[in-house]
């Protein structure tokens, strides 16, 4: 029976949190990148989609940095700590982007679709990335942001009837260690 009521608990208290958790803003979805897509791109088109990838980047660490003020305002140190690790995360991606954008730029100006083609799949790698970790800092706090616990926590232990409820290191005895030689392996040696 107690079984039954956790199923039920966790049911209702689950729900909620899989309707909350905040879906992706249109055109932001993510995309792979196919090689054939990759083919019929232009340098300079390449250039462009990579240069507004970053673009979004940027947009995206601020849009975390605001979510970290609005954090460090509230004294929410768990949100606060949730938020600067993901913010960390994309500061890091960030930098190695704009040495990837930098290259990019190099390739194109040289006429070098191969390290083009190489650049462009590292910053769009890197977008990808920095997507998934802006939306684990927008699901930093739980479901509603404000999820406070209060009162004793309630334990309750549910034992099966097939299971012992004494002590069962009583029953156990030290190990009895024997110094004579194993027996032979084989009779006829």
């Amino acid at each position: 029976m107690a079984r039954w009521v956790s199923v039920v608990l966790i049911a209702m208290f689950a729900a909620p949190v899989y309707a909350a958790v905040p879906k992706a803003a249109p055109g932001t979805e993510n995309q792979s990148l196919k090689p054939q897509d990759l083919q019929a791109m232009s340098l300079e088109e390449m250039l462009s989609k990579g240069e507004k990838a970053v673009a979004e980047m940027n947009a995206v660490i601020r849009e975390v940095l605001d979510a970290l003020t609005a954090a460090k305002k509230t004294s929410d140190f768990a949100k606060m700590n949730c938020i600067g690790t993901a913010l960390s995360s994309i500061k890091g991606l960030l930098r190695i982007t704009d040495q990837n954008t930098l290259a990019l730029r190099e390739f194109v100006m040289g006429r070098d679709r191969a390290g083009a083609e190489h650049e462009y799949v590292k910053i769009h790698i890197a977008r990808e990335k920095v997507r998934d970790l802006a939306a684990q800092a927008r699901s930093c706090g739980g479901p509603s942001g404000d999820t406070v616990f209060g009162g004793q926590a309630v334990v309750e232990q549910d034992f099966s009837e097939d299971l012992p409820r004494e002590d069962v290191r009583v029953a156990l005895t030290q190990p009895v260690f024997s110094l004579d030689p194993p027996p032979s392996a084989s009779p006829f040696y």
